[in-house]
């Protein structure tokens, strides 16, 4: 049947029990495919890493909390599928070029619109940016609402450089 033990008593332990070691919690989408993660690399792999400039968005509201150690089997990870409730919401949304780090970056409070996205590209990123296939030269996005149009592509385009817009998880 098992090792059966109160979950304190479990935390508080310093020394492995049963073959279960501490480890931090790693937070995976429940979506996400293998196969699409290597179609990914395998795509990216396409490109010189100096053209390359990811985009990504993250917020973080009040009540964003989870577990950060859980026990579990020696030479496994933990995971935990967690919900996200909202409460005041702040959100960042930034480039990253491999050779140079963050290369535009924007704070808002609340989540970003398909606007301001488009704003955040124009204004702040496209710029900093060079046409394709120089370095800083093709756009990589993930399969977020506002990165799904043709204004973003045709923008993106209209200053010479490559979108890729990928997805590894389980949504199109």
């Amino acid at each position: 049947m098992g090792t059966r033990m109160c979950t304190a008593t479990a935390g508080t332990m310093r020394v492995p029990f049963a073959g279960i070691s501490l480890k931090r919690v790693q937070r995976i989408a429940k979506e996400q495919s293998p196969k699409k993660v290597a179609e990914f690399i395998c795509r990216a792999a396409e490109f010189c890493p100096t053209q390359l400039v990811s985009i990504d968005e993250m917020s973080k509201d009040d009540r964003t909390y989870a577990r950060l150690f859980g026990r579990g089997p020696v030479g496994a990870r933990v995971e935990n599928l967690v919900p996200f409730v909202q409460k005041r919401r702040l959100s960042l949304l930034a480039a990253v070029a491999l050779d140079e780090g963050i290369i535009a970056s924007q704070v808002i409070e609340g989540s970003y619109t398909h606007d301001e996205f488009l704003q955040f590209l124009e204004e702040d990123l496209l710029p900093e940016m060079n046409p394709y296939p120089g370095p800083r030269s093709v756009v990589m996005m993930d399969n977020a609402r506002i990165h799904h149009s043709e204004e973003v592509t045709e923008l993106i385009e209209s200053y010479g450089m490559f979108t890729y817009l990928f997805t590894i998880n389980g949504h199109s």
